[in-house]
């Protein structure tokens, strides 16, 4: 029988363990930060299975005091007594609980504990033995797949591309139990500045942790079914054995239900197979109805795959109102319906303007030249369509820098600087008014970041084998993605005031690469949109990056051809630079007074 909730004491005691059940849903999900869903995937199984046990009981008990640091909490009354749970934080891995007499890490800052009943920890100890063996199942097939690579020779060479995968992406933050695999700027680089995957290279593997032989196995299966980006999908995660299968069988799911195709006997495909047929499938899906987009949590690294319901092609259905009235007013160029033909006809009249002004400069020539106030038009309307507070695209200044000594070759890209980069950044005509005086430095930051990363991305579509071993390189993005509370753990984002983002990479995966000089290319130019405070964006405002993205694709396509076909003289995109943003040289742009004047409009998915 439910004691009645009447008794002074124990409504006391209910509304003392509804406190205490809030403060621990508080502080797991970052006050809200993170979906509880996502918080209970960092914790261990007996972490998770104990949270989902206590929310909302009335009989937990909240200590303050660390329970080392409190006489009282150490004496359980006995066996059939409550018992603490010791609570602790870090910065990356958040909440940790601890059983009653597991010590806790060593860096772990003291949270304090909680009095648990004692027939609570008995169900949770039984439902994680049910956990465990089906991991330790699991397990078995990555253990043998683990002593087939070793047996044949060939797990060395398996783990130098793992190494070298690991390099490509900007953070691994994966969770095995409580051993950590990372490598981030932003925390601890467990697997390559301190050594980690070095030391398995020269140890037999019988000498290895679990978690080292599970993360080998399972890190190169992920790569396997997408590139290292599928590192992130488990970053600040656990990842184990049976986490892993069940990740790519929903994925396998996933694609088959946007392909329309029954998913066939995918549960029982051994696990590299099932990975690889993963990969297969995702190139069909980006050729579907459906686009293929990530969600990142700022607060864990966490980047995960989601699918939007957005109809091919994914150009704007018409010209976006400022682009077509800075082509009508500045270029000369009537609008026809077709907007990538429209675009088109933009792009070449600003080629033909910036020849005349190169062949006679004239007492002052715009700054950053007509493509570049072109591409300016386009980065504006994303701006003004999705309420963003700034903006920005970034690529090579000089697109004949791409040319290598022979076609195909990666050295033309090898020599570029971060100086052969630029990134038009702007700010919305009247969001960042409060900003004042530091919008310009704000807007500069912003661009020199991008600047670099334009650098450290172009190598990352050449084999690896063409990329010399010294020149550090990240996969660049292909996927568009839409983020949270990007101002965590992040130093730049935090001085431009970097909150909620967007970002539409280009070329698009549903079209061929932007190829030039022989080579073709993904996330060589893009869309990027800022918000400083909320709300967050939604999917609406990031189709609508989207097809912006489609202009600038279109953009960069037509000085591309002509450049090759030898019809166009492509002159380098000037200004963007340190002088540009210091003299407010958006304010000069005349699209920017164009903007003030154009109404938003976000089209529905």
């Amino acid at each position: 029988m439910i004691p009645r909730a009447a008794d002074g004491a124990t409504a006391a005691g209910s509304a003392a363990g509804a406190g205490a059940t809030a403060l621990l849903l508080a502080e797991l999900t970052r006050n809200g930060r993170i979906s509880l869903r996502l918080a209970c995937s960092r914790l261990t199984t007996w972490e998770s299975l104990l949270v989902q046990h206590v929310l909302g009981r009335g009989d937990v008990e909240f200590l303050a005091a660390a329970p080392d640091a409190d006489p009282d909490a150490k004496r359980d009354p006995g066996p059939a007594g409550p018992a603490t749970v010791t609570l602790t934080r870090s910065p990356l891995a958040g909440l940790s609980l601890w059983a009653p007499g597991e010590p806790p890490g060593p860096e772990a800052e003291p949270v304090g504990g909680l009095r648990v009943p004692a027939e609570v920890l008995d169900a949770v100890a039984e439902e994680t033995r049910v956990v465990e063996a089906r991991e330790a199942a699991d397990r078995h097939e990555a253990d043998t797949i683990l002593r087939t690579w070793e047996k044949n020779g060939e797990l060395d060479d398996r783990l130098a591309r793992l190494a070298d995968w690991v390099e490509r992406v900007e953070s691994v933050y994966i969770l095995i139990g409580r051993d950590v695999f990372s490598k981030s700027d932003a925390g601890t680089n467990t697997l390559t500045r301190q050594g980690l995957l070095t030391g398995l290279r020269t140890s037999p593997v019988d000498d290895w942790r679990p978690a080292d032989r599970l993360f080998v196995v399972l890190a190169y299966c992920l790569f396997v079914s997408g590139r290292s980006v599928r590192f992130e999908e488990f970053n600040g995660l656990q990842l184990s054995a049976t986490g892993l299968r069940e990740f790519l069988l929903d994925r396998h799911a996933q694609y088959c239900a946007a392909l329309d195709r029954g998913p066939g006997g995918a549960a029982g495909l051994p696990l590299l197979e099932l990975a690889q047929v993963v990969r297969e499938l995702m190139h069909d899906v980006d050729r579907s109805e459906l686009m293929r987009y990530r969600r990142i949590n700022g607060l864990t690294f966490v980047k995960n795959e989601r699918l939007l319901d957005f109809p091919l092609p994914r150009d704007p259905e018409t010209m976006p109102e400022l682009v077509a009235r800075h082509g009508r007013l500045n270029l000369g160029v009537d609008p026809t319906g077709d907007v990538r033909a429209d675009l088109r006809a933009m792009t070449l009249a600003a080629v033909a303007l910036d020849a005349i002004a190169e062949a006679d400069p004239g007492p002052a020539p715009p700054a950053q030249g007509a493509v570049g106030e072109l591409l300016a038009a386009v980065v504006l309307s994303s701006i003004v369509a999705t309420d963003a507070d700034y903006g920005m695209s970034s690529s090579v200044r000089d697109l004949s820098g791409l040319r290598g000594v022979r076609p195909g070759s990666p050295d033309g890209v090898l020599a570029l600087k971060k100086g052969d980069f630029f990134c038009c950044c702007l700010p919305h005509p009247t969001r960042m008014a409060e900003v004042g005086d530091e919008t310009a430095p704000i807007l500069w930051r912003s661009a020199q970041r991008m600047m670099y990363n334009r650098w450290h991305f172009a190598p990352g579509e050449y084999d690896r084998a063409e990329i010399p071993e010294k020149r550090h390189y990240f996969f660049p993005p292909q996927v568009p993605d839409i983020a949270e509370h990007a101002e965590h753990h992040h130093g730049g984002h935090v001085a431009s005031r970097v909150r909620y983002t967007i970002r539409a990479p280009g070329a698009q995966v549903w079209h061929p690469p932007f190829t030039v000089f022989g080579h073709g290319y993904r996330g060589c130019y893009d869309i990027r949109l800022v918000r400083m405070e909320g709300p967050p964006f939604t999917t609406t405002e990031l189709a609508e990056a989207v097809r912006h993205c489609s202009l600038i694709d279109e953009l960069w396509r037509t000085l591309a051809q002509g450049l090759q076909s030898g019809t166009l003289h492509v002159p380098p995109v000037t200004g963007f630079d340190r002088s540009w943003y210091e003299s407010r040289g958006w304010e000069l742009l005349r699209p920017f007074g164009l903007a003030i004047r154009t109404p938003a409009r976000v089209d529905p998915v």
